[in-house]
C-alpha cells in the first residue's frame, strides 16, 4: 500500500540531494517512471530542482509545477500512467489542498509521495504545507545529514534557518523570499544561536 512521506530539516541538510539520488535510483537503476515536482512558487532555479553542493551538476527538471488551486495536483497527476513514486521538493510550499490533494493521489491512485520541505520559517512560524504533512503524513522522518550550526563553539545540530538580509539577521518581513533573490541569504542555526540574535533585535512574537 502506497504511503505519503515527510521528509524535513534546516537548509543545507541534503534533503534535495537525496530526492534526486532517490530519483536516480527510480529512472536510471530501476527504469521506471516518476513524476519529480515542486510548488510553482518556488522561483529559485526555474523549473529546475538543485543542489546547494554543485549547482550545474547535480540538478534535474521538474515534469511540472504544483498549482495552489484545490484538485488541480490530483487531477494533473491523474493524466499520468503507471507511475512507480512521486517525489516533491520545497514541500513547505504547498497549499493545504495540495497537500489533501497528495493524500488522495496515495490513498485513490495508489502511488506513493515522499514529500521534502523545511519545517519551519526564518521566525519560527510553521509553513501550511509543512504544518498539514506533519498532520496527514503515514511517515514522517527527519534529515540530518549535513545539518550542522556553524555559529556554535561546539558542533550543534541546526533545528531553525535564519534569514540574514546584507549580512543581519531579520526576524520579519513576508514569509516567502527565495534564496537566489537580491541579497537574501539564509544560515541554519541551532535555537540557542536563533534565540540569542531573535531575543537582541527587540522583536515580538
Amino acid at each position: 500500500m502506497a504511503k505519503l512521506y515527510f521528509r524535513y530539516a534546516v537548509m543545507n541538510a541534503g534533503k534535495s540531494t537525496q530526492l534526486l539520488q532517490i530519483a536516480h535510483d527510480y529512472e536510471i537503476n530501476n527504469n521506471e517512471k516518476i513524476l519529480v515536482l515542486k510548488p510553482e512558487v518556488d522561483t529559485k532555479a526555474d523549473n529546475f530542482i538543485v543542489t546547494r553542493i554543485g549547482y550545474d551538476a547535480l540538478r534535474r527538471k521538474c515534469d511540472f509545477l504544483i498549482k495552489k488551486q484545490a484538485d488541480w495536483l490530483y487531477d494533473k497527476v491523474s493524466e499520468f500512467k503507471d507511475i512507480a513514486i512521486i517525489l516533491v521538493d520545497e514541500a513547505q510550499f504547498l497549499t493545504k489542498a495540495n497537500v489533501w490533494d497528495l493524500a488522495k493521489i496515495v490513498t485513490e491512485l495508489d502511488i506513493p509521495v515522499i514529500c521534502f520541505g523545511l519545517k519551519c520559517d526564518f521566525r519560527g512560524y510553521p509553513f501550511e504545507g509543512s504544518s498539514y504533512l506533519f498532520a496527514l503524513a503515514q511517515d514522517i522522518e527527519e534529515v540530518t545529514t549535513r545539518a550542522i550550526c556553524r555559529k556554535s563553539q561546539k558542533p550543534v545540530k541546526a533545528t531553525v534557518n535564519m534569514r540574514l538580509v546584507n549580512g543581519k539577521p531579520v526576524f520579519s518581513g513576508d514569509q516567502v523570499s527565495i534564496e537566489d533573490e537580491d541579497i537574501v541569504h539564509y544560515e541554519p542555526v541551532s535555537l540557542k544561536e536563533f534565540m540569542k540574535r531573535f531575543l537582541k533585535s527587540g522583536e515580538t512574537y
